[in-house]
């Protein structure tokens, strides 16, 4: 079909069956795009806090704009969804069903890690997927272990949607295209062929030049002539646009892009520059160039509200074909360096991170990219904290001189410079040492020299290799006892929890706990205030807000705010014309004092964090008086999305716990009070 026959009515939209869509796109004579405006735009260069309040205006034009699917779900937003903008994606999912029931829905899903950060068990994950109402599905492992994504495949394809595996793309002298199409191999295989599926080629650090790009797409078509390949590229390093084009020239059918309103430096083409440039090349696009034009200024109307939420860290960047930090993780990572007071130190984590992944090869895309950045930033924060800013000269000089110059031979390093490097990774993060034991499933290059392991386990190095196991998730993964986890959700909230609350829990149990209350607490208000008013509140009197809340127009204005007194302020608001007095406590009206770990018997935190989990999976909540075991897990951290767990150091029993769970810890925090026993 040619692109100017192209209608909303005969265009493709919810409902078709993947054979019917697959069948319609190999008729097209031209490409299609999918616009990632409300989800990945958001999370690369804006921290994912767009609100559905401001992106839900988008729908009218998304549908009349002819694209062939709306990226609106999925990869951090879920979770940031809860945790910050406390938004559910539920929600989120029936809002644009409503107003823009045309447009297929497409989601980002990390395999067996769904929209989290660990692996799942199977039985977590066909609860989750069943119940999600989402079109597309586009699927990543990263480290292209083809079979985690089995499970996410057979529940997808037997709903009858659209399953989009995706390869995980970088360029490295091991990225060859011979290994590229042993794993569309393995993507075939899983799929049962070519009919039902897309392929997406995932460049989630925009790495790719445009002759590599040309030359994998074109490998591809030319052992599955028949396969429809979509090419996602993020534009960190400049090129986007000619990579894009020349990924349709070598065959691809569906681009990804975004408003060019939204556009920075870490996110997608600009959809409007992209057509255009396409067409001027002898491509014809599906797009409804009128309606896209409008989505394009509806976005300044309100983007200005999250100029405060874009990375610090300013225009394209070339030498991300050297660091590759994916471009959803540029702002998050960045944020987390300022709040850690380390954002100074940021060029030479980059840097620390080229080399690590020379070392440990795998794909930095979630949950690989925070594994890495945890890793890595953790390297560079001890050097700085220990030698300051020469330590951290001293690293990148070692870890160069052992990478580039020695060619990774470690025996040819200096005596002094071996010890350093097995200590290395001693402090790595709990998810680092998952991932080489085959936690995550099989590395793409195999398991890395044995020198890292030494560096990471000490002592017990070699029985760790021994441990070692590359099988899937789905295969290694106990199953979750789900009645047992909803009854303790239950408890907690004192109540029944709905299907939704509990899928939410499955993913992230601290922040969901969090999002429920705050959604009891304070209703809908996520969903219906402007956003200026949402980040800043009403600061001077007479200051006023309008909105509707089913059905219902409200007024709320602001009349006074009294002294503090005892940490206790007083704010006089009138809603709908009635004056009522709200008791607001700020900071200094409480002050708890902060134990630190002392003595031999008391376990402190090893890192700032929050508590996600007192206890572990296989025993469930540990209490005071209980008996824990040496290497036994007791409690877990969580800090920049990766786990970190606490283990016992010797037989005991609990004689206090000092914390609780969703606490705030800082670094060498108390946490247990143990008695040894006997």
């Amino acid at each position: 079909m040619k692109v100017n026959e192209i209608t909303k009515e005969n265009w493709i939209k919810p409902g078709m069956t993947p054979a019917e869509i697959v069948k319609f796109l190999r008729e097209l004579e031209g490409v299609a795009l999918t616009c990632t405006g409300m989800r990945d735009a958001g999370q690369s260069d804006f921290k994912n806090r767009h609100r559905i309040h401001d992106l839900s205006s988008l729908c009218p034009f998304y549908e009349d704009m002819l694209l062939f699917s709306s990226e609106c779900h999925g990869g951090a937003r879920w979770h940031v969804g809860i945790m910050n903008r406390k938004e559910s994606p539920f929600e989120e999912i029936d809002i644009l069903r409503e107003k823009m029931p045309s447009v297929m829905l497409q989601t980002l899903i990390r395999e067996t890690n769904l929209w989290g950060y660990r692996p799942y068990p199977k039985n977590v994950i066909e609860y989750v997927v069943e119940r999600v109402d989402i079109d597309v599905w586009r699927c990543f492992s990263f480290l292209n272990d083809i079979r985690n994504m089995r499970t996410v495949a057979e529940i997808v394809m037997k709903r009858d949607r659209l399953f989009q595996p995706a390869i995980s793309f970088t360029q490295a002298e091991w990225t060859t295209n011979e290994y590229y199409l042993s794993v569309v191999d393995d993507i075939v295989d899983l799929c049962g062929g070519v009919d039902e599926i897309v392929l997406c080629i995932k460049d989630m650090a925009g790495v790719g030049s445009p002759e590599r790009i040309r030359s994998l797409v074109d490998a591809i078509k030319q052992k599955y002539p028949e396969l429809i390949i979509q090419y996602h590229r993020h534009a960190t390093d400049g090129l986007a646009m000619p990579a894009l084009l020349a990924a349709a020239q070598a065959g691809a059918k569906i681009l990804d892009a975004e408003e060019d309103s939204l556009t920075r430096f870490y996110g997608q083409a600009p959809i409007l520059g992209l057509q255009s440039y396409l067409e001027e090349s002898g491509i014809p696009v599906v797009l409804n160039r009128e309606a896209c034009v409008k989505a394009v200024q509806k976005v300044r109307d309100w983007i200005g509200h999250y100029e405060w939420a874009e990375s610090p860290f300013k225009g394209f960047d070339h030498q991300v074909t050297s660091h590759r930090m994916p471009g959803g993780a540029f702002p998050s990572s960045f944020e987390q360096a300022q709040k850690g007071g380390f954002l100074h130190l940021m060029p030479a984590i980059l840097k620390v991170m080229s080399l690590y992944n020379k070392i440990v090869k795998y794909f930095d895309v979630t949950p690989g990219s925070q594994i890495t950045w945890v890793t890595c930033s953790g390297i560079v924060n001890k050097y700085e904290k220990e030698q300051g800013e020469s330590g951290v000269h001293h690293i990148i000089k070692l870890l160069t001189k052992f990478v580039e110059e020695k060619d990774q031979n470690f025996d040819a390093m200096e005596p002094q410079e071996q010890e350093e490097l097995l200590e290395l990774f001693r402090n790595a993060p709990g998810d680092f040492r998952n991932l080489l034991l085959g936690g995550y499933g099989r590395l793409p290059q195999g398991w890395p020299a044995d020198w890292v392991y030494q560096s990471t386990f000490g002592d017990e190095w070699k029985e760790k290799i021994a441990e070692r196991d590359d099988s899937s998730p789905l295969d290694s993964l106990k199953l979750d006892d789900l009645e047992r986890i909803k009854t303790d959700l239950g408890v907690t909230l004192g109540r029944e929890p709905s299907d939704e609350e509990f899928t939410l829990y499955l993913m992230h149990p601290k922040d969901t706990v969090n999002y429920i209350d705050f959604r009891e607490k304070y209703g809908d208000s996520p969903l219906v205030l402007p956003t200026d008013v949402w980040r800043q509140g009403l600061k001077n009197p007479g200051e006023k807000v309008e909105f509707e809340l089913q059905g219902k127009p409200y007024c709320i204005e602001l009349l006074s705010i009294g002294a503090e007194h005892d940490g206790v302020i007083h704010v006089v608001m009138k809603i709908n014309n009635k004056t009522k007095v709200y008791k607001v406590e700020t900071p200094r009206a409480k002050k708890v004092e902060i134990r630190m770990a002392k003595g031999e018997n008391e376990i402190g935190a090893p890192i700032n964090g929050n508590v996600w989990r007192i206890g572990n999976p296989d025993r469930g909540t540990i209490k005071v008086g209980d008996i824990v075991h040496q290497g036994e897990e007791i409690a877990n951290l969580e800090a920049m999305k990766m786990e970190n767990a606490i283990v016992a150091p010797f037989d005991a029993v609990v004689e206090e716990i000092a914390v609780k769970l969703n606490d705030q810890v800082q670094e060498g925090q108390l946490l247990f009070v143990l008695k040894k026993l006997d």
